[in-house]
């Protein structure tokens, strides 16, 4: 926004305003935003890897009694699939997209897979 920097990688929410005032422009998007289909994901655009999403998550100490764990996932569940609290974060410029605790434990354990093969490809890890 001072014009010192070029470019970013940042959470659609975050920087959409900018980009509706006129001020920032979107090359591209990891994920098909309904409100901008016109933006490419890197997958359109011929590049072989998409980019990593931005995402939130809910964490808990290591050792939580599974009764616990039960209770909060299933009322994170609840929220998350809220029709009214998805309406509310759609708005922000987020994806609503609940994922189980293993099927978490999956994105978190691909993710780093891909962002660590990403580093050694560029020079930044051995």
């Amino acid at each position: 926004m001072g014009g010192h920097v070029e470019v970013t990688f940042d959470a659609f929410g975050k920087v959409n305003p900018h980009v509706t005032s006129g001020k920032l422009r979107i090359l591209l998007i990891s994920k098909k935003m309904p409100e901008s289909p016109d933006i490419p994901t890197a997958t359109e655009l011929g590049y072989k890897q998409g980019l990593l999403s931005t995402w939130f998550a809910f964490y808990g100490p290591s050792g939580m009694p599974d009764e616990v764990k039960k209770t909060l996932v299933s009322a994170i569940e609840k929220a998350v699939k809220n029709p009214e609290l998805k309406g509310k974060v759609d708005k922000m410029g987020f994806l609503v997209d609940y994922k189980s605790p293993s099927d978490l434990n999956k994105l978190v354990k691909e993710d780093y897979e891909t962002a660590n093969a990403i580093a050694i490809r560029i020079g930044l890890r051995k």
